[in-house]
């Protein structure tokens, strides 16, 4: 598109120096036409990136239907677990989470440790499993 306007900008320079040079009114209005036409090239432009933008912005993350939260973890990892580990929560939503939990897609999270989470009654998603997976780095470790 930038191709195409900086094309209509160096013709309506050319026709406007034809113009003043041939005493021609005419191209000279031709030229303003040309600038005129590279403008709302550009306007037309900057409204399509914008509403592509705003459809990005706006467009839901994976798992997106808020109504649809994971089952709850059924696992007895929990008391292997590490209390100090950090597990990621979502602010209105009952589960915990590992940072590579798929159904966290995009949304803002909030760092508690494990042992926080618990105590503010949020269970393990079953998805990311973060009892067993804390629980597997332990042993790891």
């Amino acid at each position: 598109m930038l191709l195409i306007v900086l094309g209509l900008v160096l013709l309506a320079a050319g026709v406007l120096i034809g113009a003043v040079v041939g005493g021609d009114a005419e191209l000279a209005w031709l030229s303003v036409f040309a600038s005129a036409v590279a403008v709302g090239l550009l306007v037309v432009d900057r409204v399509r990136r914008r509403r592509e933008a705003a459809k990005r912005e706006s467009a839901e993350p994976p798992f997106a239907d808020v109504g649809e939260e994971p089952a709850e973890e059924r696992s007895n990892a929990a008391e292997v677990a590490r209390p100090d580990a950090q597990v990621l929560v979502i602010d209105e939503r009952p589960r915990y989470h590992v940072r590579t939990c798929e159904w966290i897609g995009t949304r803002k999270t909030i760092k508690l440790t494990l042992g926080e989470a618990r105590e503010l009654g949020f269970t393990p998603c079953g998805l990311c499993a973060p009892n067993a997976t804390i629980a597997a780095e332990v042993r790891r470790s």
